[in-house]
């Protein structure tokens, strides 16, 4: 039968559904998308896209759940999130209580995130909760680039980045405690305020069953509720379009 994701690979003449995404990419549409729409890929794209995801997804594979994950130096950087579940990164040796750390005009040295989209490898894994046995749910790569040109991404160009132009993080742990928040209702929270709107995001949903039939590149997942991940399979969120889902982080 026809490829239910990525990982079952390409079937050339076909279809596949995230070769044809038609949303907008849920929250967070950024002007550099403006006047422009998603839309069916050449089978020569689609058959270059299914093999970049595929790469992710057996890339991910070495950690399926949250603990092995952090088992592996993986942070949570932001806790479970309705919509979109945690964000992981691998920090290494990096630190924003280094003294050099600028919040004004941040680089992130000893980690993937700089300037390089490398599809194989997303910067933050996304996990369904906050226990060790939470399992891999979707990706989110974060690249630096200028804040009018969104990193070139994808094959096809239906991955439609956005950005988080302010985030309060409380730095000795790199936990995003909000997003746009003034400087005192950072502090707070413990958090400082970091300027982001150089560093762009998307994210991919091809994970199963955590699959976005209408957009691939959707910012939320409606399974993904804010007490948990759905576990009935035939609850109706699995058909509900992904346009309006969840926070804003």
């Amino acid at each position: 039968g026809e490829p239910d994701c990525p990982l079952s690979g390409y079937i050339p003449e076909t279809d596949p559904w995230w070769c044809n995404s038609t949303g907008i990419g849920g929250h967070h549409v950024d002007l550099a998308y403006e006047g422009k729409s998603k839309g069916l890929l050449s089978p020569e794209l689609c058959e270059e896209l299914t093999y970049e995801l595929k790469d992710a997804i057996e890339w991910a594979a070495q950690w399926p759940t949250l603990g092995d994950a952090e088992d592996a130096g993986y942070t949570m950087s932001v806790g479970y999130t309705e919509g979109m579940g945690t964000h992981h990164v691998m920090l290494n040796n990096f630190s924003m209580d280094d003294p050099g750390f600028d919040v004004d005009d941040p680089y992130f040295p000893d980690t993937r995130i700089d300037g390089i989209f490398d599809h194989q490898r997303p910067e933050f894994l996304m996990y369904g909760g906050e226990e060790r046995g939470s399992e891999l749910v979707g990706f989110a790569w974060f690249v630096r680039a200028p804040t009018d040109s969104p990193p070139e991404g994808f094959s096809g160009g239906n991955d439609w980045w956005h950005r988080h132009h302010s985030m309060c993080f409380r730095t000795s742990e790199f936990r995003i405690m909000g997003e746009d928040l003034s400087d005192d209702a950072c502090e707070e929270r413990g958090g400082t305020n970091v300027n982001l709107e150089n560093y762009w995001m998307v994210h991919a949903w091809v994970e199963r069953p955590w699959l976005t039939f209408d957009d691939v590149f959707t910012n939320h997942h409606p399974c993904l509720h804010e007490d948990g991940p759905e576990e009935d399979m035939e609850a109706d969120c699995w058909g509900e379009s992904t346009e309006h889902v969840g926070h804003d982080i």
